[in-house]
């Protein structure tokens, strides 16, 4: 099986990401509280994505199926989560993780309906944030291939390409039990929120970036 795990995006650090660092926390300690039997089964089913009830529209992020599933998405929010919050602002991001939240849930139950866990939805949405701001910063990533390993670096569009790619032939093909559609929705999601938020001026690039997706778009050149 081949992996790809990124473990470093190239942006600056203009402020400590406490945000995100709260909520990993919290999607941690809940997701062990489960595991340990510290939930109740009552409280665990109230936050599992089922249809349209608002707490699993809202908590289904804080529960994960197992310490990988766990493990897997707190790399992917660590990394990603901590460039876009150090970089916009601690106070924009929990919100915005919220509406990340809400898209992604909105686009599995319309297109899946079956229960869901896991905070993977709500993380690519954070990750299409990374693509509007930053699609040309580059992403180290570890990659595993049986027991081979190594690293390399990509522009951030190119690998998060491919994961859309591969996010788009599962929910084609099906039957992982992964929730493909709440990871191409929150994907579609965060780059709609990057893009609208670098409209209006709400995120915000420094001089020593490279060119956001939006300036791209509008054909603009690098100072």
């Amino acid at each position: 099986m081949l992996l790809f795990i990124p473990y470093e995006i190239e942006t600056l650090t203009q402020e400590r990401p406490w945000a995100n660092w709260l909520v990993v926390a919290a999607c941690s300690l809940v997701s062990l509280a489960a595991f340990w039997g510290e939930l109740s089964e009552e409280a665990i089913e109230s936050l599992v994505l089922n249809g349209w009830t608002f707490p699993g529209i809202i908590g289904h992020v804080l529960l994960h199926a197992d310490f990988s599933h766990l493990t897997g998405n707190m790399v992917f929010l660590w990394v990603f989560g901590n460039a876009v919050c150090t970089n916009t602002s601690n106070w924009l991001y929990l919100p915005t993780f919220v509406v990340c939240t809400l898209i992604a849930a909105v686009f599995h139950v319309l297109a899946d309906r079956s229960p869901a866990i896991g905070a993977s939805g709500a993380i690519n949405g954070v990750v299409g944030i990374v693509l509007a701001m930053y699609p040309l910063n580059r992403v180290n990533v570890f990659w595993l291939f049986l027991v081979r390993g190594g690293s390399f670096q990509c522009p951030a569009w190119g690998i998060i390409l491919f994961w859309f790619a591969f996010d788009v032939w599962g929910a084609v093909t099906g039957g992982d039990q992964i929730a493909y559609w709440a990871h191409i929705g929150g994907l579609l999601g965060g780059v709609s929120i990057g893009l609208l938020c670098l409209h209006f001026g709400w995120f915000q690039l420094t001089q020593l970036d490279h060119r956001s997706l939006l300036q791209i778009l509008k054909g603009e050149e690098d100072e």
